[in-house]
Formats: structure tokens, C-alpha cells, sequence
């Protein structure tokens, strides 16, 4: 009911006050009216003290078209509403190109060591754009008594800037997403190779659990010498494993839009939509994720599964759009499942020359 009434009411044209779509935004994702209108002040442009927050960067020209015929859906218009094309544009920048992640995007001035885009936006807003799109958001992870990854409608996020040279370039945001490098590596073993002097180059050995380690990025030099070290098969084994998983190897997750959820303050009785938090695209799997990865991916100091793959990420302070668009493949699947859904029904219902007779 929430999609159908987006698609009729959500504004199609440039001449939207930006109030009233920030205002469409909340309502569209189930906030209530008073709580809407709270939020829409807090958007609302207000004086902002010397050396706060400065402007935004100047986009390139080429960047600018892609705004062509879009809604700004808030007051720095870094939210639109392309809904001719059936997408929705996010104006950001890059954060930290090499950092270890934990989000793909963040509010501005929100964990920037953790993600590698920034944007200027509240996430209500970006929530409220997607449904405009007919999206409906699907559940976030769950963690106990199992992990559960989150569903919802997958999402195609392309990231697009203008390089040094003034040439447009586009990547799928996955290809700026490698495995984590920085980060340990380990493997049960009976003891350490005999005779070497531990530790060993970025080699160590864990008394206590009965674990050989290595952390960071194996190089094939530093595999071939280790692997003299010892002939032993599950010495020999760990070591090959240590160097494959710590080779740069893209992102190959589904991000699904699941929704976040909402948090009522028992002080005020006031519902927060939980994503304002700072989780609007996630890496690493929370429980008020607006955007995650459908797969398990912690989020544990030390342990996470991903980080920035520098270069291929432009430096930071670049601007970025961000173009979010349904995935095609998803609503045909959909629409699939749904005709063979309804002809199981149809056959269900439909009474055999056999059951007839039975009945007679």
C-alpha cells in the first residue's frame, strides 16, 4: 500500500519545494506526521557557524548533467529523484580511499575513518527516494540465535567522477571493495616449524591456542621462503592458505535495500529512525543498516571483512555520484516467482475427474 501510494503522490517535477519532498520522504517511510515535520526543520538550511562546515565542492560539468531533470529532495541537493530513468542520485566525496571499512557511505562528518564516501544528507531522505522508486525495504541481519542475512530489494550502486585528465569515469562500487588485507590470518597446527626463530618475518605462533598467524598481505617471495621452512602437510597447507586470502580479490556481494529500523525514545515517546546513526551503506552487517551486503560480513575490530581498494578509488575530497538503481535481474525474478506462485494456486484450486468421483 505504502509503494502504490508513493508512485501517485511522489513529485515528478523540478519545481518541488524541497521542504515538501523532505516532508514526502519521512511519511513515505512510515514516519509519523508530527515526527516528519520535526525532521524537515532540522533539514531546513540554517545559519551555520564560520569554519563548521564549509560548501560543498563545485561539481565538474559532466557530473552536473547527470542532475539534468532530477528533484533535489533536500537543501544541499545532494539527494535526487531521477524518476524518468528510475534512479535515485547521490552527490558525494570521497572520505578515505585506504581505510578498512565498515560502510560504503556515511552522513558527513559521521565514522569517515570506516567508509570510503561521505554525503551531506540525512538518511530519511535517501530511504524516502528509494521508495518513490516503488521499492519496498526488505529486514535487516539478524544476529541470534543465528545469523540471518538481510533481504530486500537488491540495489546497483555505480560510482561516477571526472579523473585528473577531466575524462568521466564510472565503476561498480563493488570494484573500489577488496577483502581486508590488514588483518590476521591463522590455522590450528601442532606446534611451530622446528627450529625457526619465531616470530618470523609477519609469522607468529599462538601457545595458548595452538595457532600459527600471519597478518597482512603474503607476497609470493615471502611464501615461497616460508614454505622451506617446514614439510609438514598442514604447515604447508596453512601457509598456501594465508598467501590466497590475503590477495586483493573484489566484493562480489548483493547490496539490498533492507530498511533500517526505528527506535522510540521512552523520554520523548519520539520514533528516530535508527540509520541516522550513520549506517546508510553498509559493508559490514548492522542491525539499522538502510543499504547492506547480502551476506555475513562482521564488523569486529580487527576482523573486517573488507577495506577500501586505493587504487582504484580517486583521492580524497573528489566528488562522487552515486547512481542507486533496482536491479533488473531482481524484479524479473520476482515477477517470475509471483506467475509461478499464482499457477500453483490456480492448479491447487482446480478439482480432479478422480476427486469428483470420490465425491459422487
Amino acid at each position: 500500500m505504502v509503494a502504490d501510494s508513493v508512485q501517485t503522490r511522489w513529485p515528478r517535477t523540478p519545481g518541488l519545494s524541497v521542504l515538501s519532498a523532505m516532508l514526502i520522504g519521512a511519511l513515505c517511510i512510515g514516519l509519523p506526521l508530527g515526527f516528519a515535520q520535526q525532521l524537515g526543520r532540522q533539514n531546513a538550511p540554517a545559519p551555520t557557524p564560520a569554519g563548521e562546515r564549509g560548501p560543498l565542492k563545485p561539481l565538474p560539468e559532466l557530473l552536473q548533467m547527470e542532475f539534468k531533470g532530477a528533484t533535489p529532495l533536500n537543501p544541499d541537493a545532494t539527494v535526487a529523484l531521477d524518476a524518468a530513468n528510475k534512479r535515485v542520485l547521490l552527490r558525494t566525496e570521497v572520505a578515505c580511499p585506504d581505510c578498512v571499512l565498515e560502510m560504503v557511505l556515511v552522513p558527513e562528518g559521521n565514522r569517515e575513518h570506516e567508509t570510503i564516501l561521505r554525503i551531506r544528507s540525512r538518511a530519511f531522505v535517501i530511504h524516502g527516494a528509494l521508495m518513490a522508486l516503488g521499492l519496498e525495504p526488505g529486514k535487516t541481519a539478524q544476529f541470534t540465535p543465528e545469523f540471518v542475512a538481510p533481504t530486500g530489494p537488491v540495489i546497483n550502486i555505480e560510482a561516477r567522477w571526472v579523473d585528473k585528465d577531466g575524462k568521466l569515469q564510472k565503476a561498480r562500487i563493488q570494484e573500489w571493495v577488496r577483502g581486508n588485507t590488514h588483518r590476521y590470518h591463522s590455522a590450528p597446527l601442532t606446534g611451530p616449524p622446528p627450529g625457526l626463530q619465531m616470530p618470523y618475518k609477519e609469522l607468529r605462533w599462538d601457545k595458548f591456542n595452538n595457532e600459527i598467524l600471519w597478518y597482512g598481505q603474503m607476497s609470493k617471495d615471502d611464501r615461497d621462503d616460508l614454505l622451506t621452512k617446514w614439510k609438514n602437510a598442514d604447515y604447508q597447507k596453512a601457509i598456501n592458505k594465508f598467501y590466497e586470502d590475503g590477495q586483493s580479490k573484489p566484493m562480489n556481494a548483493d547490496f539490498v535495500f533492507a530498511g533500517s529500523s526505528f527506535f522510540k525514545d521512552e523520554e520523548t515517546g519520539k520514533e528516530i529512525y535508527q540509520a541516522e546513526g550513520g549506517h546508510l551503506i553498509c559493508t559490514s552487517n548492522f542491525g539499522d543498516a538502510m543499504i547492506d551486503i547480502r551476506e555475513e560480513s562482521t564488523a569486529s575490530d580487527g576482523a573486517q571483512t573488507y577495506e577500501g581498494w586505493k587504487e582504484k578509488i580517486p583521492p580524497a575530497g573528489t566528488p562522487v555520484v552515486l547512481v542507486l538503481t533496482p536491479d533488473k535481474s531482481d524484479d524479473e525474478k520476482k515477477k517470475a516467482d509471483s506467475e509461478t506462485k499464482s499457477e500453483e494456486k490456480t492448479s491447487n484450486g482446480k478439482s480432479s475427474p478422480t476427486d469428483d468421483s470420490t465425491k459422487r
